[in-house]
């Protein structure tokens, strides 16, 4: 019997496996070139052009102190509308002629008191300053005037009279609103001496700067406010509705006042006395108001005033402001 030979075993041994690899490099290769053949190349990147970009939108400038002392403002004049007209400040200051006698003579000065804020509700701040005007004598008409902001530069919004020559406390802006605290001649005062501390808040409506909120302080402390309870303000209203409000000091007789005016309109649409239910003279009392513009046809955003006034001369004593939109 023949033995094997250890050397040539050896050697096939070796050559099956140089050909089981060889085999197993031939298939893989195969299989890279096939899966290359049927991959895409991907397209290259461009880093040379840079991605587009969206410019952040440009701030409005604020205001400026200076800018207002030299802005143009509109002068009310005082027993003759006529004489509304628009001036140049110079400084803080506008004056008309040197005779204070004459009638054509008028100095306007810029008062201590300025606020900044937006008042229209176009993320831009404007201001809000004090503006007081003289036609000669003793008497000096102090007005707040807004000033807005159109692209950096202050223009004249509007302005609403405060009295003849009262102590202003503050001025401020808050949500859209200005707001003053001063003190300002009640009926009985001498014209040398305002007494009545006073709180008003005004905004910009249909264009112009009005009074939405008056309270006053009485001689022991008191202050007398109307609050107006329901709808809330910026109610949208259709049909029969009726203003829910109180008072903390019940008005002369328990009678109210209030107009109803249109955005747009300058006369009131519609006013009227509200009684107060108050069970104890001058005590704290409630009040309703039914209304009811089907009739009429008016509709669209409506301002509706009450106000508790003077009997003494029909200046306000205290008042409050609804807004609401009619469908």
């Amino acid at each position: 019997m023949d033995r094997p030979d250890p050397i040539k075993e050896s050697l096939m041994i070796s050559t099956r496996r140089f050909l089981s690899a060889l085999l197993v490099l031939v298939l893989a290769s195969i299989a890279c070139s096939a899966d290359l053949a049927g991959t895409p190349t991907p397209a290259p990147v461009l880093t040379d052009t840079p991605a587009p970009t969206t410019a952040a939108p440009t701030a409005v400038p604020a205001l400026s102190l200076d800018q207002l002392k030299n802005a143009q403002v509109q002068i009310t004049g005082v027993t003759d509308s006529s004489k509304t007209r628009t001036v140049q400040l110079t400084n803080g200051a506008f004056l008309s002629g040197s005779d204070p006698a004459a009638t054509d003579y008028a100095s306007v000065n810029m008062g201590q008191q300025v606020a900044f804020g937006d008042l229209n509700g176009d993320g831009a701040p404007d201001a809000a300053m004090i503006i007081g005007e003289n036609y000669g004598g003793t008497g000096v008409f102090v007005s707040v005037v807004s000033m807005l902001n159109q692209g950096g530069q202050p223009v004249f919004g509007g302005s609403a009279g405060v009295d003849d020559r009262p102590t202003i406390n503050s001025l401020a802006i808050q949500d859209g609103e200005i707001l003053l605290d001063a003190v300002v001649h009640g009926p009985n005062d001498p014209g040398c001496c305002a007494a009545q501390p006073v709180k008003e808040t005004m905004r910009m409506w249909s264009g112009r700067l009005v009074l939405t909120h008056y309270t006053s302080t009485i001689p022991d402390g008191t202050e007398r406010i109307i609050k107006i309870d329901a709808p809330a303000s910026g109610s949208v209203v259709s049909g029969p509705f009726t203003v829910n409000g109180s008072v903390t000091i019940a008005p002369f007789e328990n009678n109210l006042a209030y107009s109803v005016f249109l955005e747009g309109t300058p006369d009131p649409v519609a006013q009227s006395a509200i009684i107060v239910n108050a069970p104890a003279p001058g005590g704290p009392g409630t009040f309703q108001l039914p209304l009811d513009f089907t009739a009429a046809g008016i509709k669209g955003k409506l301002r509706i005033e009450i106000s508790d006034l003077s009997a003494a001369d029909g200046s306000y004593l205290a008042m409050d402001t609804l807004f609401v939109t009619v469908k």
